[in-house]
């Protein structure tokens, strides 16, 4: 009985954002809202408790939230600078073939992004470029959308792995774990898990696109593609695990898609692996790749519109590597607040020049403001902006960790109950049992699903999926990782997703035939999961 009355909050929280279609920010503040009154009047719990925990809920979540404003601003101040025009001009005249385009700008350039920015720009940015080329809206969602998954569980700096791991510290703690053993742990398997199906990502949307949209010649215009696209698969899954192996979640994406985008760059310049025949969308007039007029020719060279955000990576890798010794300076200098309201334990914790949102994204963004020559008005309208941008990602993610924080604190109580997500977790242990690994995938992905976020399904459900791991003596990382797994697939047809990339391209109306067309890589994607993970549970 307990653990249906503790499961009302999540419960809640997917019921409001499926059946209602409200926001992840009203739905999770009704959600906290119910947590607390269970947390007071059910488990009994001290109202000072309650306060305690709640303020370092809210405290945590601004970890999190200065690395995506910090990620979405660097991202609007190369725009407002015509740093991503020029970028986007530098991807026209590679090659004709739409099915190269589709690998290079959708998987490669879009995977790039996710791991800079994250939180749905990359189908947003790579779905118009797509059309801007010559793509039907349709096709260019399509390939949008099916290539933003691998990279999503390390974006923006590894922001979805990263919050989970801040919402468990504690519980990894307490399972005799170093939260630094278990994220390496984590960070491996999730690369893994997801790196397997990565490598057929590139052929499975360029597959979907001839066959929904060739007339003639279909199987042998899909055949003929999969020399390059399994190629475009591993130079970017091969680092992204070596990445997420040996140096954590902050960078498989962002580091792993610039080696990938570069390889594949050459590669279809000098025509390695590529089909000797070209292929269009029927009815195609004029060649795919046009030269761009003089007068719409960026000013910005290449070299200058990237150079920030290869900075950044470099700078990344310099301050996260701890043989180098900046990382420990870097961590040494917090911010401790100890005992809030004097409840014992309820103890925050801030290592402000370690945030990525800070140092590098804010510095480098105010740097390649002033290098680019915006104007201090123009900068101030762009961190103005930014901040409108992210208010609704900053009211659920206050909401969604100051929930998580009361219901994983509930057991300090007088009723003498374990806390909510105990009772939950005991619950599910014993319903679904050895095949729990199979379930929990699925946990992720209605959760990012219908939340449009796997940043938010991990702060969700990730304390739930490890508390149950511990019950049943599975690896909780690998449970972990399988939850970040489920929350990154699930962006191919995310609500938010679609209708981002719909809203940009000209497709509205063609939502639901996009997202029916989506299950199927997303289902394919999850089945190459489970079958990838099951060796680490069930062998």
């Amino acid at each position: 009985m307990y653990a249906l009355i503790a499961a009302v909050p999540l419960v809640l929280a997917l019921v409001l954002m499926i059946a209602f279609r409200l926001p992840a920010a009203k739905s999770l503040a009704a959600s906290l809202s119910v947590s607390i009154i269970l947390g007071l009047l059910v488990w009994k719990m001290e109202v000072i408790t309650v306060l305690a925990y709640g303020i370092l809920g809210f405290l945590s979540s601004w970890d999190v939230l200065l690395i995506i404003f910090g990620a979405i601003l660097l991202l609007n101040t190369l725009k407002a600078a015509g740093a991503i025009e020029a970028i986007n001009a530098g991807f026209r005249n590679i090659s004709t073939d739409r099915r190269i385009q589709i690998i290079i700008i959708a998987w490669m350039f879009g995977a790039f992004v996710e791991g800079a920015a994250g939180f749905g720009t990359p189908a947003a940015l790579a779905a118009p470029l797509l059309v801007g080329l010559g793509f039907p809206p349709a096709a260019a969602c399509i390939a949008a959308l099916g290539a933003n998954s691998t990279p999503v569980p390390f974006a923006a700096v590894g922001t979805p792995s990263l919050t989970s791991i801040a919402a468990l510290a504690e519980d990894i703690a307490a399972a005799g774990g170093t939260v630094e053993a278990w994220t390496k742990e984590f960070s491996r398997l999730t690369s893994i898990f997801l790196g397997a199906g990565g490598l057929l990502v590139p052929f499975q949307i360029c597959a979907i696109i001839v066959v929904m949209f060739g007339k003639e010649r279909k199987l042998r215009s899909v055949l003929e593609i999969l020399p390059f696209a399994l190629f475009s698969g591993a130079v970017f899954v091969v680092p992204y695990h070596l990445l997420g192996t040996f140096a954590g979640p902050d960078f498989p994406s962002i580091i792993g898609s610039l080696i990938g985008l570069g390889a594949v760059i050459i590669a279809a310049k000098f025509k390695f692996l590529t089909p000797r025949h070209v292929w269009d969308f029927p009815g195609a007039s004029g060649p795919a790749v046009e030269k761009v007029p003089e007068a719409l020719t960026p000013k910005m060279s290449l070299l200058k519109a990237w150079s920030p955000y290869v900075i950044i990576a470099a700078l990344l890798l310099i301050t996260r590597i701890p043989a180098l010794g900046i990382k420990g300076l870097l961590q040494s200098v917090k911010i401790i607040i100890p005992n809030i309201l004097g409840v014992e334990g309820a103890t925050y914790s801030f290592a402000a020049p370690y945030n990525p949102g800070i140092f590098p994204f804010m510095v480098i963004s105010l740097i390649a403001g002033l290098l680019f020559g915006l104007s201090f008005k123009e900068t101030g309208r762009i961190w103005r902006g930014t901040m409108r941008q992210i208010t609704a990602v900053a009211i659920a993610l206050f909401c969604g960790v100051v929930m998580v924080q009361i219901m994983r604190y509930s057991s300090v109580n007088q009723s003498g109950l374990p806390s909510m997500l105990q009772q939950i977790a005991a619950s599910l242990a014993n319903g679904v049992g050895r095949v729990f690994p199979l379930v929990s995938p699925l946990i992720g992905l209605i959760g990012a699903f219908v939340s449009g976020s796997c940043t938010v399904s991990g702060l969700l459900f990730s304390p739930l999926q490890f508390e149950t791991a511990r019950m049943l003596g599975f690896n909780t990382a690998g449970i972990i990782a399988l939850q970040m797994a489920g929350g990154s697939i699930a962006s191919i047809i995310s609500i938010n997703n679609v209708i981002a990339v719909t809203s940009t391209t000209g497709a509205t109306g063609s939502e639901g035939k996009i997202l029916l067309v989506n299950m199927l890589p997303c289902f394919i994607y999850y089945v190459l999961i489970v079958i990838t993970s099951a060796p680490f549970f069930f062998f």
